[in-house]
């Protein structure tokens, strides 16, 4: 191919490429990546980063709401035999207060000990209680019920004597729907003869 006399044709150069690596990233760009992430990571971010995990749901605190009834009262419970259950305090009556078969009538004696056990309780301002009567499981079904809830009755008109309201005192009969024993023996029985006493907070 014929040139011009002392004239030298140069063909155009392309600027280089930058060195390229193998994740296809050139050398500035790859400077540029770390430049940001090492600002991501900076400490002004740490805060808020802690931030975000302490605030994850998985690690929430959990929050327990304050029981409705104060350590005085709480205390004076346990003396007199009863059991926390939920916000309720109960106290099973059986060992203490047992009815005669086909009989919702007090002894003297028991008597005496409720009207105690009452004023004991109005003392530290228990508001309300619920009282529940049971029976055995002779006999019909709805007549053991009626049974029971008499039962409860003669408590609460027990408890009344120690001052307490009718309007503070809830009575319920159950029959033998809620046995503690076996009705297999009279000894079982007689423990099934019950009345339960729950302490409400409200």
């Amino acid at each position: 191919m014929a040139h011009q006399a002392g004239v030298h044709l140069k063909q155009p150069r392309h600027a280089p490429h930058p060195a390229r690596t193998e994740t296809g990233l050139n050398t500035h760009d790859r400077a540029a990546g770390l430049t940001q992430r090492r600002a991501l990571l900076g400490l002004p971010l740490l805060p808020l980063l802690l931030q975000a995990c302490q605030s994850s749901p998985g690690t929430a605190a959990v929050i327990t709401p304050p029981s409705p009834w104060n350590e005085q009262q709480r205390r004076r419970l346990q003396e007199l035999g009863f059991v926390p259950n939920g916000d309720e305090w109960e106290l099973n009556l059986a060992t203490s207060l047992l009815f005669g078969f086909d009989s919702d009538r007090l002894q003297l004696e028991q008597r005496k000990r409720l009207i105690e056990l009452g004023q004991q309780l109005r003392e530290v301002e228990v508001p309300r209680l619920r009282i529940e009567g049971h029976s055995d499981a002779v006999g019909d079904a709805s007549y053991n019920k009626q049974l029971s809830l008499r039962r409860a009755s003669a408590v609460s008109h027990a408890l009344q004597g120690a001052g307490w309201p009718s309007s503070a005192l809830k009575t319920q009969g159950f029959g033998h729907e809620k046995p503690i024993a076996d009705n297999s023996n009279e000894t079982n029985r007689a423990k099934n003869r019950r009345v339960v006493l729950i302490a409400m907070a409200g």
